[in-house]
């Protein structure tokens, strides 16, 4: 199971976050970094990713951050920050400062101190995603990009979708502004918030499927989303919950090993 989370989580990330990285270097140089910062940083895929795949441009003075609203992740981010210092006393790691804050209110970074700001697939799961545009813009410097990435949708959205089978009243997708999954919806938001030369784009994913219990045993008993919709399932509804999805699945991937597909929008927007 732990291989197919990996899948879910990292595996999946890898492509968009390529393509999130490689046009925000193209539209501000890493080389010309003062700042960047990760916002809603995770267990740090991107910042990682900044330092592996662009460390080496990152001016010495630049200042290199991320954040998160859990301690529990940030905690991820200084395990691995130590692990790469340890191997590396030299790395590009020990110059990244972590701070547990949240997306809406980064309390402690400066006006203007930020050339770069990164957020994966964050800003459409807080209260107000206005407020994190706002405060990405004010922690940018002039002429400084923000980068981020939502989800337009995806096979295995889909399929937790169908708990809506079992109780029509509950909203699998509840919480995920509409807006937020079309291009150009998420578009539309950098502009109203007052970013200029705003730019959106669909980037393709996909996830080898190996066998289909284990990766139904993983969104139904691991995923937080699925486990706070189905805590009161009744073992009936949790069988029929399977067995449809189950169907799905291999109405999606009929032979083994398979492919889901999904699809990621990536935005750009410079203050």
């Amino acid at each position: 199971m732990a291989k197919i989370y990996q899948q879910l989580t990292v595996t999946i990330s890898a492509k968009p976050i390529g393509a999130l990285l490689s046009r925000l270097n193209e539209l501000r140089s890493f080389s010309t970094a003062t700042g960047v910062h990760d916002n809603g940083t995770g267990p740090g895929p991107i910042i990682s990713r900044v330092i592996e795949d662009y460390g080496s441009k990152i001016p010495s003075e630049c200042v290199l951050s991320a954040s998160d609203f859990s301690p529990a992740m940030i905690e991820q981010v200084d395990n691995k920050k130590k692990e790469q210092v340890d191997a590396d006393p030299e790395s590009l790691w020990k110059r990244v400062e972590t701070s547990v804050l949240d997306a809406q209110e980064l309390k402690g970074i400066p006006d203007d101190s930020r050339s770069h700001v990164t957020a994966g697939w964050v800003y459409f799961m807080t209260p107000d995603p206005q407020k994190c545009l706002s405060e990405s813009k004010r922690v940018l410097a002039k002429d400084g990009v923000l980068a981020l990435s939502s989800w337009k949708g995806s096979q295995w959205l889909d399929v937790m979708s169908l708990v809506e089978e079992i109780r029509p009243e509950t909203k699998a997708m509840e919480g995920i502004p509409k807006v937020w999954m079309e291009t150009d919806g998420v578009k539309g938001e950098l502009e109203k918030a007052g970013f200029r030369d705003v730019e959106s784009a669909e980037v393709g994913v996909e996830m080898t499927l190996e066998e289909y219990g284990p990766f139904l045993d993983l969104l139904t008993t691991k995923m937080p989303h699925m486990i706070a919709l189905t805590k009161d399932y009744s073992e009936e509804e949790r069988q029929r919950l399977r067995n449809i999805m189950l169907a799905k699945v291999k109405e999606f991937a009929p032979t083994l090993p398979g492919t889901l597909h999904g699809t990621s929008i990536v935005a750009f927007g410079r203050k």
